[in-house]
């Protein structure tokens, strides 16, 4: 009957004792194993022989074929890098200058370059950058929308030529200026023209002293009606002759109009009336209106004032108006008294330009 290195026998799973030999227990806590199923308890020299047949390690603390690390490690003499190699902070020392466009430059190398770099870079900046301390363009300079600040508010000349480039301040002021100026003068020219062509009212009497019905001085007075040749109608602007001579204009009726042709279109703003100087010949309601053909008139005031015949004075009203007109007439609709009805003052008051 055989028996293995280990003390088995090929007989079952039966242990047999070698006489003189060792146990089972023995071997296995001497001996490796081949199926692996105990450790060695020390390194293993394997006396300048290799382990062959090993698998690629799977394990961190596996052991590593050759082909393991070939296709992985970087090897010392040249390799192509598959990946990105992270330095994590380290340094890479000891390298040759560059030859190719696409080689590791030095630290030394790239002094250099930075050098000549610097001399060519100062003589090109040199030959095509604006100076800070002054300088000529010699092409147009396209600010791409921004804007050149920092400008300075006066530059001499004060007196612009028109080349100089002016700070938005300085612009400010000037257009400012002129338009002051501008303002200035408009006002200047408003206010001569209004001065010149703004109606200004007159407080002296338009009418003078009419002497006939039709005066030399172009004005024709009319009337509804006369009591007697001694009350005229031209009698209401003549100041100078007394009642009775002239002096106002009466009518028989207790209602009746008066009536001036001036020489010309004029606007009055104010027209003056008295009443026939009788006690209680009184005008109780009336109007007053324009006309530039003596037929169709327009009315300026319709009034319930009293006018009375006793009054020392003539009584003023405002007329508001901007039309001229030829003709002016008065118009009694109402009165008191029997009669002899009339007016003593009738004075127009023009806009004067």
């Amino acid at each position: 009957m055989s028996v293995n290195i280990f003390g088995k026998t090929n007989v079952g799973s039966s242990q047999r004792v070698i006489s003189g030999g060792v146990t089972l227990s023995q071997a296995i806590n001497t001996f490796l194993r081949r199926d692996g199923k105990n450790a060695a308890d020390a390194n293993i020299n394997m006396d300048s022989h290799n382990i062959i047949n090993v698998l690629d390690p799977m394990n961190a603390q596996d052991a590593a074929t050759k082909n393991y690390i070939d296709t992985r490690a970087v090897s010392k003499t040249g390799d192509t890098m598959t990946g990105t190699l992270d330095m994590n902070g380290r340094a890479i020392t000891n390298l040759l200058d560059p030859s190719a466009a696409q080689g590791a430059a030095t630290k030394s190398y790239v002094d250099k370059q930075d050098s000549a770099q610097i001399i060519t870079l100062n003589s090109y900046v040199d030959t095509h950058a604006v100076s800070k301390s002054g300088d000529t363009m010699t092409g147009d300079l396209n600010m791409g929308g921004r804007m050149v600040k920092g400008l300075p508010v006066h530059y001499p000349p004060t007196t612009y030529l028109g080349s100089e480039a002016s700070s938005w301040s300085q612009v400010t002021q000037l257009v400012n200026a002129e338009v002051q100026n501008a303002i200035k003068i408009t006002k200047e020219l408003i206010t001569k023209e209004l001065i010149t062509n703004t109606p200004k009212k007159s407080y002296s009497g338009y009418v003078p002293i009419l002497e006939e019905n039709i005066s030399r001085t172009g004005f024709v007075t009319t009337a509804s009606a006369v009591t007697t040749g001694n009350f005229q109608a031209y009698g209401a602007f003549n100041s100078l002759n007394a009642d009775g001579s002239n002096g106002s204009w009466a009518t028989p009726a207790k209602k009746g109009w008066l009536q001036i042709k001036c020489p010309e279109a004029v606007t009055i703003w104010r027209v003056a009336l008295k009443a026939r100087a009788i006690d209680g010949k009184n005008i109780t309601e009336w109007n007053f209106s324009g006309s530039n053909d003596g037929k169709t008139f327009e009315p300026l005031l319709t009034s319930t004032t009293k006018l009375f015949g006793s009054a020392n004075a003539p009584l003023f009203f405002d007329i508001s108006t901007t039309t001229a007109y030829l003709y002016y007439r008065l118009a009694i609709q109402a009165s008191t008294g029997a009669g002899d009805l009339g007016v003593q003052v009738m004075q127009l008051y023009v806009l004067s330009t």
